[in-house]
């Protein structure tokens, strides 16, 4: 009998681990290459001091405030990077079930960033921030979503 191998993705803006679940009894193995970090600055950091401004075509001044926050952006993009790894093991059928844990803005960047055909291999999100958590309490926790 083939073993179904589940993959789960523990994530938020700044930390991203992947794991492989291959049945019961099996525990969870951290997948080597699927680790990612960053550092978000805060915003103030990563913007000027004051927007720009221009006049305005009826000689009033007005403001260019950016249209996203800088921070946010970069939370964005990280998630999509992770996503974009996350989809292209899929591609190589390294697992068939996906189960997602992040933060509840995390997770909905998730949803939006994986493609149709990933998304539909999603088996559990978990909508909370279990980043810092060991590996073994993460084992634990899982319990209630795979049979550890």
């Amino acid at each position: 009998m083939k073993k179904t191998v589940t993959w789960i993705v523990v994530a938020d803006h700044q930390h991203a681990r992947v794991y492989a679940h291959e049945g019961p009894g099996r525990g969870l193995q951290a997948i080597d290459g699927m680790t990612f970090d960053t550092l978000l600055e805060p915003s103030r950091d990563m913007k000027t001091d004051r927007p720009g401004r221009k006049p305005a075509s009826g000689g009033a001044i007005r403001s260019m405030t950016p249209a996203i926050d800088p921070h946010r952006e970069a939370g964005e993009k990280f998630i999509g990077g992770v996503a974009k790894a996350v989809s292209g093991a899929a591609g190589r059928k390294a697992f068939e079930r996906l189960v997602l844990i992040a933060p509840p803005r995390a997770l909905g960047e998730f949803r939006k960033a994986l493609p149709d055909k990933v998304r539909k291999m999603v088996t559990a999100e978990l909508n909370e921030d279990q980043t810092k958590t060991t590996d073994k309490d993460l084992a634990d926790r899982l319990g209630a979503v795979l049979a550890i």
